[in-house]
Parts: C-alpha cells; sequence; structure tokens
C-alpha cells in the first residue's frame, strides 16, 4: 500500500504517454470571506465548489460558501477557459503557499448525476485502450465495456473530488493535458512487469506521475464474456495511491523524513467511508479507529492492531526514514500514522488543525527537520506530544504506549 519509487512504463503503454508542457494561464485576484485575497485562475464551478489553478499548474477546490459574496457572483457567471495542459507538481516549480489550506472542512462530499466517461481510442492490434474522464485518463492493455467504465469513473473522480476539497492543499500531480494517468492491467503478472510492487493491489510511480493497477483491483473479475464487477470489492488500496498521486512532492521530499504524514494521509482518505459517488467525513475518528484495531468498518480490510498499542516515541517515529517506516513493522507504522494524522486534523487545538496547516505551509515553502516539525509541537516537547496523544485516542478507548 506504499507508492514504488521507481518510474518504470509498461512497453505496451508507454509510447503513449508523450509530455505536453503546460499553457498560459489567466491570472486574476479573487478574494474570500476572511477578506484575504489570493491570485488564480478559475477554471470551472463544480456544484458548490469553484476550482483555481494557480501560476505554474496547481488545482484547488474552494467551496463557493468561503468566497466572498461579489465573487460568489463572479464565480457562476464566469465563463471558464478548459482546463489548463501539463502543469502539476511539477519538480522545481517554485510552492504556491496560498492553495486552500485553512479553508473550512467539508461535511461531504457528492457527486451529482453521473461522472462522465468517454472512448478516446481503442487498438485491438496493439493492445492500447485509450478512455478519459474529466480528470483522468485510462491506458488500459484490454478493452473496457461502458457499465465497467462508468462505474469506476465514478470512484476515481469522487476520489479527486474529496482529496482536492479537504484544506490540506492536495493539488499535486503531472497531468498531461489536464488529466491524471491510470495504466489498467488485465492480469497481476503485466502489472507487476510494468513496474507495479511486489504484493501490493496498486502503486503510484513519482517517476511517471501514473497510478498503476491490475483490473482486479478495480472490484473487477474476468467472465467467459469479459469483465464484470465484482460487488464485494474493496478499493481502499486504490483509493490509497490515488492520493499520493495528488500530492504534493514537497509534501514527500526525502529530507522530510515523514513517511508517517505521508502515509497516514493516504490510509485517512481510504478509511473515510465511502459509497458510490459519496465520501462522509469522519471527524470523530470512529472508520479510523475500526480500521486501524479491527478490519475496518466493512469488516473486509484493516490493520487490526488491537485496542492496546505499543509505538515507538514519537520523536524517533516522526523522522523515521522511509526504508524502516515501511519495513518490518510497516504494518504498525501505517496504523499508527494514520492515529497521529487524524488526531492533528480534528483532535488537538479542538479540530481546527492549526498546527497541520502551519506544519503544511512550512514544507510547502521549503522547511525540514526540527524547523517543519516545530508547528507540530507547538513550542512543547515530544513527552507533551506523546501524552495528549494517547490521551485523546483513550477516551475512544485504544490504548497507546511509547517504548
Amino acid at each position: 500500500m506504499v507508492f514504488t519509487r521507481h518510474g518504470l512504463l509498461p512497453y505496451t503503454l508507454a509510447a503513449s504517454l508523450l509530455l505536453s508542457g503546460p499553457s498560459q494561464a489567466v491570472i486574476s485576484t479573487w478574494t474570500n470571506s476572511a477578506g484575504q485575497g489570493f491570485q488564480a485562475q478559475l477554471v470551472r464551478v463544480d456544484g458548490a465548489n469553484a476550482i483555481f489553478t494557480l501560476e505554474g499548474g496547481r488545482a484547488f477546490t474552494c467551496p463557493l460558501a468561503n468566497l466572498s459574496a461579489s465573487d460568489q457572483v463572479r464565480a457562476r457567471n464566469h465563463r471558464v477557459a478548459p482546463p489548463p495542459t501539463g502543469g502539476g507538481d511539477t519538480p522545481g516549480a517554485p510552492s504556491q503557499a496560498s492553495s486552500n489550506l485553512g479553508y473550512a472542512w467539508p461535511r461531504e462530499i457528492r457527486m451529482d448525476g453521473s461522472s462522465q466517461s468517454k472512448v478516446i481510442s481503442e487498438d485491438p492490434k496493439k493492445n492500447v485502450f485509450i478512455y478519459e474522464s474529466p480528470h483522468y485518463r485510462f491506458t488500459s492493455n484490454v478493452r473496457l465495456t461502458s457499465d465497467v467504465l462508468r462505474n469506476f469513473a465514478m470512484m476515481f473522480e469522487t476520489t479527486w473530488k474529496y482529496a482536492t476539497s479537504i484544506p490540506l492543499g492536495l493539488d499535486g500531480g503531472t497531468p498531461r493535458q489536464g488529466r491524471l494517468d491510470i495504466l489498467l492491467f488485465e492480469t497481476k503478472e503485466q502489472y507487476l512487469a510494468a513496474g507495479g510492487r511486489a504484493g501490493s493491489a496498486a502503486c503510484y510511480s513519482p517517476g511517471s506521475g501514473a497510478v498503476l493497477t491490475p483490473l482486479d483491483s478495480l472490484g473487477l473479475r474476468k467472465t467467459p464474456t469479459g469483465f464484470s464487477i465484482d460487488t464485494t470489492a474493496t478499493n481502499s488500496v486504490l483509493i490509497h495511491e490515488l492520493t499520493h498521486q495528488v500530492t504534493p512532492r514537497s509534501y514527500m521530499s526525502p529530507a522530510l523524513r515523514n513517511g508517517w504524514f505521508v502515509e497516514g494521509l493516504a490510509e485517512y482518505i481510504c478509511t473515510t467511508p465511502y459509497s458510490w459517488g459519496y465520501f462522509r467525513p469522519d471527524p470523530y475518528g470512529n472508520a479510523v479507529l475500526a480500521f486501524v484495531t479491527a478490519y475496518g468498518e466493512d469488516k473486509k480490510n484493516g490493520r487490526a492492531l488491537g485496542a492496546k498499542i505499543s509505538a515507538p516515541h514519537l520523536r524517533q517515529f516522526m523522522q523515521m526514514d522511509y526504508d524502516n517506516f515501511a519495513g518490518p513493522k510497516g504494518n504498525l507504522h501505517y496504523g499508527l500514522g494514520l492515529l497521529l494524522t487524524h488526531y492533528f486534523l480534528h483532535m488537538e487545538g479542538g479540530g481546527r488543525s492549526q498546527p497541520m496547516t502551519a506544519y503544511l505551509k512550512g514544507i510547502r515553502s521549503g522547511s525540514t527537520g526540527d524547523a517543519a516539525l516545530a508547528p507540530l509541537l507547538g513550542g512543547s516537547t515530544y513527552e507533551r506530544l506523546e501524552a495528549d496523544f494517547a490521551d485523546a485516542w483513550r477516551k475512544k478507548g485504544l490504548e497507546i504506549t511509547f517504548e
């Protein structure tokens, strides 16, 4: 359930991944409901949200209610341009600290109507089949039926909407012509040959910016007449990797040694209760608790760490290199990362997530090491953080000790 650090591409699909440069954006000044101004291009209005891009191509979602009254009218009446090409969280690009950090947390994320998807090209001789939804390009080595495409495009698009709506600045990704790449494989063997991580159901490749997955990880099963939808399957692993895909690379810098947050964030999103076209954020942490201690609310997956957890001290854990984080104790570390991420988002400081916002603004500006972690400590000590963190989860029936 972690992203792969290599950039391998399947030989049958690599030819279709031709990078294109960013287009010129029309940037203007907008004002939020608190009177703060920001520079961005309005891409479109999507239901109750306005989708903006910043200079450099990063996209973020802002609830219309969080804009000033005049800009709400302006957004609804604005004739928007097509989505920008290229862009994304490009290595070396300047940090854009405004994003949606500090905005209100959404109560729900819902897709209105069906998610639009279409066939771009199908070449049975080359085994290259390309499909698109508003934010994704799916390149498969087997043909997909319209029913299959419609069903999983809905899940992808709802995940994108949820990830970019929560106020954590998830405006990364490497889009081509305005879309993120998903590479689909008929078999697990083809997925592994293309660079998929052994033992994984899906993976994100930072080198290519694509998410790779075999079709059975999408809840599909092969039948004599083609692929059909397995309604008993879960897509949590795939949602985890889609989160990595839109996470800014500044958040993933090896210098940060913050696997607890990178993986904790992806676990947080994939454990959020989801049903067709609908995410229900869980600030109370009931879904998180069920996932970490047992097998989740759906009883299909989970860390199963039990109600008593022995954890490494937070000073060590929050600065652990990635190889150790994902090593033999990876199951424990992923669960603890999820608990810690949820704590900073919804438990600490009355659930206002101000230290997390400051932490993310700092790493977007280049902070590393102790300087990056300072906002999360709030001028206190790791020992105090351990006590507060353990106490918050103890109130929900989970005992955490440190050794």
